[in-house]
């Protein structure tokens, strides 16, 4: 078996590795969030396109080495966002001014704003201002210079970013309505087990509803992944074989749950075997989820087989399956990814197991500090639930011989 460590870093040197298409697709910049850009994005003009009003006030026209520097100004016109030229401004001498909105374009000769906040009224109703006391004003005041902030032509989002809000004004800004990404990969969800039935079936006696298959697809939903199909099939080799053939065809990555232990009728790895997948690693030390078994189609595909117990599928998932899947669908990560993880101390010693990690249940609570810590919870067993609650996420525990002692920080994964 291999460490929590060595298995991080199996799977992400193996994504890296995958020789992909770099095909892209478009998908609405509504959805853009979160998603891989798969082009540079190129300024189709500069921005600001104009000198754009930067304050509500007045616009003066003030010429090179004036020396006759007005305090009294009248309004000879009014310029509003989204109008090509002032109402009626036509006269741009000394003390001539135009009213102007914040956002409007200003064109020459006007070239300075002075805010209301700087001017008072000479009388009620009068079209004249006068500057306040200690107001000043110069030549490109409260003007947002046109191509300040870039010019066409500029690269303004690389391939390979991943897409934040802001990014979303460029995006707009350039006309970009449908915006090229990276695909998300296609996931294909198989349960496997005779005693399982459909969530809104009426189990037998000796038979559970598929509660691992709801909780991964909900966690992938929730995280933006596809999930292309699922299917369940029964515990023969050869329904498991055409189940797995069909999954591994047409997907990126194909997730399964069960059968991929030791028992009898345990006939994943086999099966993945004669369909020519590759395997990684088959084990890792740690509990809950000890089979976890992980390998390559080949189809260029990844293949994670999860336990079918429920707390060791959930835990599996959520510590390697979701992080790295999380990862690779924003970017293509290399080798050296680690998953996304937060690092919070113990608020109370831990027990510890000398050979392997222990993944337990642990809440996020208030120390006396302050600040957040975990506190672990005793494991109900990896087919209990229920035991899981309530809990915010897996605490992973390292493998040592004495127990880990308060205020020590632990990896912690929290629940989607």
């Amino acid at each position: 078996m291999i460490s929590t460590w060595q298995a991080d870093r199996s799977i992400a040197e193996t994504i890296a590795g995958l020789e992909r298409s770099r095909a892209r697709v478009e998908v609405p910049i509504q959805s853009a969030i979160g998603r891989v850009l798969a082009v540079d994005i190129i300024a189709d003009r500069d921005q600001p396109p104009f000198d754009r009003v930067a304050m509500d006030g007045i616009a003066l026209a003030l010429h090179d080495h004036q020396v006759d520097v007005p305090t009294d100004f009248r309004i000879d016109g009014r310029l509003a966002p989204g109008q090509a030229a002032p109402e009626g401004a036509t006269r741009s001498e000394s003390g001539s001014a135009i009213e102007v909105m914040t956002g409007a374009a200003l064109p020459s000769p006007w070239n300075a704003v002075v805010p209301w906040e700087d001017l008072s009224r000479l009388a009620a109703e009068s079209p004249c201002y006068r500057l306040r006391p200690h107001a000043r004003y110069e030549r490109g005041m409260n003007i947002h210079r046109r191509a300040s902030d870039y010019r066409q032509g500029d690269i303004l989002l690389t391939a390979g970013a991943r897409l934040q809000a802001p990014d979303i004004h460029i995006l707009a800004s350039v006309g970009c309505q449908h915006v090229p990404v990276l695909p998300l990969p296609r996931i294909f969800l198989l349960a496997t087990g005779d005693e399982l039935v459909a969530v809104g079936a009426t189990p037998a006696s000796h038979q559970i509803r598929m509660s691992n298959m709801a909780t991964i697809g909900a966690c992938l939903e929730r995280a933006g992944l596809v999930v292309l199909s699922s299917d369940h099939c029964s515990d023969r080799k050869d329904v498991l074989a055409r189940a797995l053939a069909r999954a591994l065809g047409t997907s990126d990555v194909t997730l399964i749950s069960g059968a991929v232990s030791k028992g009898s009728r345990d006939f994943v790895p086999a099966v993945l075997s004669d369909l020519g997948c590759t395997r990684v690693f088959h084990g890792v030390a740690h509990k809950p989820g000890k089979p976890l078994w992980f390998g390559t189609s080949p189809q260029q595909g990844l293949v994670f087989a999860l336990p079918g117990n429920p707390v060791s599928s959930l835990v599996c998932f959520v510590r390697y399956v979701l992080p790295h899947l999380r990862a690779w669908g924003q970017g293509w990560p290399g080798p050296d990814h680690a998953p996304d993880c937060l690092l919070l101390p113990l608020v109370a010693p831990v027990a510890t197991a000398p050979d392997y990690t222990l993944l337990l249940p642990a809440e996020i609570t208030r120390r006396s500090d302050g600040t957040d810590g975990l506190r672990v919870r005793k494991s109900g067993g990896s087919g209990n639930y229920a035991g899981l609650l309530p809990s915010h996420g897996i605490a992973e525990i390292p493998a040592r011989a004495t127990p880990i002692p308060e205020a020590t920080p632990l990896r912690f994964f929290p629940w989607p």
